[in-house]
Protein backbone atom coordinates (compact mmCIF):
# COMPACT_ATOMS: atom_id res chain seq x y z
CA UNK A 1 0.00 0.00 0.00
CA UNK A 2 1.12 3.53 -0.69
CA UNK A 3 0.67 6.79 1.13
CA UNK A 4 0.84 10.20 -0.55
CA UNK A 5 2.67 12.96 1.28
CA UNK A 6 3.81 16.37 0.18
CA UNK A 7 6.97 16.21 -1.91
CA UNK A 8 9.88 18.02 -0.31
CA UNK A 9 13.59 18.22 0.45
CA UNK A 10 13.49 15.03 2.54
CA UNK A 11 12.86 13.03 -0.68
CA UNK A 12 15.84 14.43 -2.62
CA UNK A 13 18.41 11.75 -1.85
CA UNK A 14 16.07 8.90 -2.81
CA UNK A 15 15.04 10.63 -6.05
CA UNK A 16 18.64 11.21 -7.08
CA UNK A 17 19.57 7.62 -6.28
CA UNK A 18 16.47 6.13 -7.93
CA UNK A 19 16.26 8.11 -11.16
CA UNK A 20 17.21 6.53 -14.46
CA UNK A 21 17.31 7.76 -18.06
CA UNK A 22 13.65 6.89 -18.70
CA UNK A 23 12.41 8.73 -15.61
CA UNK A 24 14.58 11.77 -16.36
CA UNK A 25 13.32 11.92 -19.96
CA UNK A 26 9.70 11.95 -18.82
CA UNK A 27 10.00 14.44 -15.98
CA UNK A 28 12.39 17.18 -17.06
CA UNK A 29 14.15 15.84 -20.15
CA UNK A 30 17.48 15.22 -18.42
CA UNK A 31 18.67 13.74 -15.11
CA UNK A 32 18.20 15.80 -11.98
CA UNK A 33 21.35 17.24 -10.46
CA UNK A 34 21.54 17.92 -6.75
CA UNK A 35 21.16 21.73 -7.17
CA UNK A 36 18.31 21.58 -9.71
CA UNK A 37 16.38 19.01 -7.69
CA UNK A 38 16.92 20.96 -4.46
CA UNK A 39 15.53 24.12 -6.11
CA UNK A 40 12.48 22.22 -7.41
CA UNK A 41 11.79 20.55 -4.05
CA UNK A 42 12.12 23.91 -2.29
CA UNK A 43 9.42 25.33 -4.59
CA UNK A 44 7.21 22.28 -3.94
CA UNK A 45 7.38 22.93 -0.20
CA UNK A 46 5.95 26.42 -0.78
CA UNK A 47 2.91 25.18 -2.69
CA UNK A 48 -0.33 24.67 -0.78
CA UNK A 49 -1.64 21.12 -0.62
CA UNK A 50 -4.95 22.25 -2.12
CA UNK A 51 -3.47 24.84 -4.49
CA UNK A 52 -3.23 24.87 -8.29
CA UNK A 53 0.13 23.02 -8.21
CA UNK A 54 0.31 19.90 -6.05
CA UNK A 55 3.26 17.50 -5.96
CA UNK A 56 3.34 14.39 -3.82
CA UNK A 57 5.75 11.65 -2.89
CA UNK A 58 4.33 8.13 -2.91
CA UNK A 59 5.85 6.19 -0.05
CA UNK A 60 5.44 2.65 1.15
CA UNK A 61 2.83 2.92 3.91
CA UNK A 62 4.69 0.43 6.12
CA UNK A 63 8.35 1.44 5.69
CA UNK A 64 8.13 5.06 4.51
CA UNK A 65 10.46 4.24 1.60
CA UNK A 66 10.00 6.45 -1.48
CA UNK A 67 8.43 4.56 -4.42
CA UNK A 68 7.58 7.40 -6.79
CA UNK A 69 5.33 10.41 -6.87
CA UNK A 70 3.04 12.56 -8.92
CA UNK A 71 0.85 15.57 -8.91
CA UNK A 72 -2.12 17.59 -10.04
CA UNK A 73 -1.44 20.75 -12.01
CA UNK A 74 -4.22 23.19 -12.89
CA UNK A 75 -1.76 25.58 -14.57
CA UNK A 76 -0.29 23.27 -17.22
CA UNK A 77 -0.47 24.50 -20.82
CA UNK A 78 -3.51 23.50 -22.85
CA UNK A 79 -5.90 22.99 -19.93
CA UNK A 80 -9.43 24.34 -19.79
CA UNK A 81 -11.29 25.51 -16.71
CA UNK A 82 -12.11 22.47 -14.54
CA UNK A 83 -9.16 20.42 -15.82
CA UNK A 84 -5.91 19.41 -14.14
CA UNK A 85 -2.93 17.53 -15.50
CA UNK A 86 -2.52 14.27 -13.57
CA UNK A 87 1.12 13.16 -13.55
CA UNK A 88 2.88 10.29 -11.84
CA UNK A 89 6.31 8.70 -11.84
CA UNK A 90 7.85 5.54 -10.41
CA UNK A 91 11.47 5.04 -9.37
CA UNK A 92 13.30 2.54 -11.60
CA UNK A 93 13.63 -0.12 -8.89
CA UNK A 94 9.88 -0.08 -8.18
CA UNK A 95 8.53 -0.49 -11.73
CA UNK A 96 6.54 -3.52 -12.81
CA UNK A 97 4.80 -3.98 -9.44
CA UNK A 98 1.65 -1.90 -9.97
CA UNK A 99 2.99 1.12 -8.09
CA UNK A 100 2.16 3.49 -10.96
CA UNK A 101 -1.47 2.36 -10.91
CA UNK A 102 -1.64 2.89 -7.14
CA UNK A 103 -0.17 6.40 -7.41
CA UNK A 104 -2.47 7.38 -10.28
CA UNK A 105 -5.50 5.98 -8.46
CA UNK A 106 -4.66 7.91 -5.30
CA UNK A 107 -4.23 11.11 -7.32
CA UNK A 108 -7.55 10.48 -9.06
CA UNK A 109 -9.14 10.27 -5.61
CA UNK A 110 -7.65 13.62 -4.61
CA UNK A 111 -8.82 15.18 -7.86
CA UNK A 112 -12.34 13.78 -7.47
CA UNK A 113 -12.67 15.40 -4.04
CA UNK A 114 -11.93 18.82 -5.54
CA UNK A 115 -15.32 20.31 -6.49
CA UNK A 116 -13.67 22.62 -9.04
CA UNK A 117 -12.28 19.77 -11.14
CA UNK A 118 -14.30 17.90 -13.74
CA UNK A 119 -11.58 16.26 -15.80
CA UNK A 120 -8.00 15.05 -15.48
CA UNK A 121 -5.63 15.11 -18.44
CA UNK A 122 -2.85 12.55 -18.74
CA UNK A 123 -0.14 13.00 -21.39
CA UNK A 124 1.12 9.61 -22.55
CA UNK A 125 3.42 8.58 -25.39
CA UNK A 126 1.78 6.05 -27.73
CA UNK A 127 4.62 3.59 -27.07
CA UNK A 128 4.30 3.73 -23.28
CA UNK A 129 2.23 0.58 -22.83
CA UNK A 130 2.46 0.60 -19.02
CA UNK A 131 1.08 4.14 -18.69
CA UNK A 132 -1.59 3.47 -21.29
CA UNK A 133 -2.73 0.46 -19.23
CA UNK A 134 -2.81 2.60 -16.08
CA UNK A 135 -4.88 5.25 -17.89
CA UNK A 136 -7.36 2.65 -19.13
CA UNK A 137 -7.67 1.18 -15.62
CA UNK A 138 -8.44 4.64 -14.28
CA UNK A 139 -11.20 4.99 -16.86
CA UNK A 140 -9.41 7.52 -19.08
CA UNK A 141 -9.98 7.63 -22.82
CA UNK A 142 -7.29 8.36 -25.39
CA UNK A 143 -7.97 11.48 -27.38
CA UNK A 144 -7.14 12.16 -31.00
CA UNK A 145 -4.84 15.06 -30.13
CA UNK A 146 -1.08 14.72 -30.11
CA UNK A 147 0.73 17.52 -28.27
CA UNK A 148 4.37 18.28 -27.67
CA UNK A 149 5.88 16.53 -24.67
CA UNK A 150 6.27 19.05 -21.82
CA UNK A 151 9.89 17.98 -21.14
CA UNK A 152 10.97 17.49 -24.78
CA UNK A 153 9.50 19.57 -27.58
CA UNK A 154 10.81 17.08 -30.17
CA UNK A 155 8.51 14.31 -28.90
CA UNK A 156 4.74 14.02 -28.98
CA UNK A 157 2.31 12.56 -26.49
CA UNK A 158 -1.40 11.80 -26.65
CA UNK A 159 -3.93 13.54 -24.40
CA UNK A 160 -5.96 11.06 -22.37
CA UNK A 161 -9.07 12.43 -20.67
CA UNK A 162 -10.50 11.16 -17.39
CA UNK A 163 -13.99 12.24 -16.32
CA UNK A 164 -13.71 12.86 -12.58
CA UNK A 165 -17.47 12.86 -12.08
CA UNK A 166 -17.74 9.12 -12.76
CA UNK A 167 -17.50 7.06 -9.57
CA UNK A 168 -17.85 3.45 -8.45
CA UNK A 169 -21.57 3.44 -9.06
CA UNK A 170 -20.86 4.18 -12.74
CA UNK A 171 -18.23 1.47 -13.00
CA UNK A 172 -14.71 2.61 -12.16
CA UNK A 173 -12.42 -0.01 -10.71
CA UNK A 174 -13.18 -0.71 -7.07
CA UNK A 175 -10.37 -3.25 -6.74
CA UNK A 176 -7.66 -0.76 -5.83
CA UNK A 177 -5.54 -1.11 -2.73
CA UNK A 178 -4.92 2.27 -1.16
CA UNK A 179 -4.19 3.64 2.23
CA UNK A 180 -6.52 6.59 1.63
CA UNK A 181 -10.06 5.50 2.56
CA UNK A 182 -11.45 8.69 1.02
CA UNK A 183 -10.58 7.38 -2.45
CA UNK A 184 -12.86 4.37 -2.02
CA UNK A 185 -15.86 6.53 -1.30
CA UNK A 186 -17.70 8.40 -4.07
CA UNK A 187 -17.45 12.17 -3.66
CA UNK A 188 -20.49 14.21 -2.91
CA UNK A 189 -21.46 16.13 -6.02
CA UNK A 190 -24.41 18.46 -6.49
Amino acid sequence: MIRLERLGQRHGTEILAGQDRDLAAEIIGRPWTEPTLAAFLERCELWHEDGPLQEFAAVDAASGRLLGGGGLNRLAPGLARGQAALTYWVLASERGRGIGAQIATALRGRARRDPGLRQAVLLIADGNDASRAVARRLGACAGEDLVRHPADGNRYVRRWLLDLRIGPEQGWDQGQTLSDPEDRRPPSRP
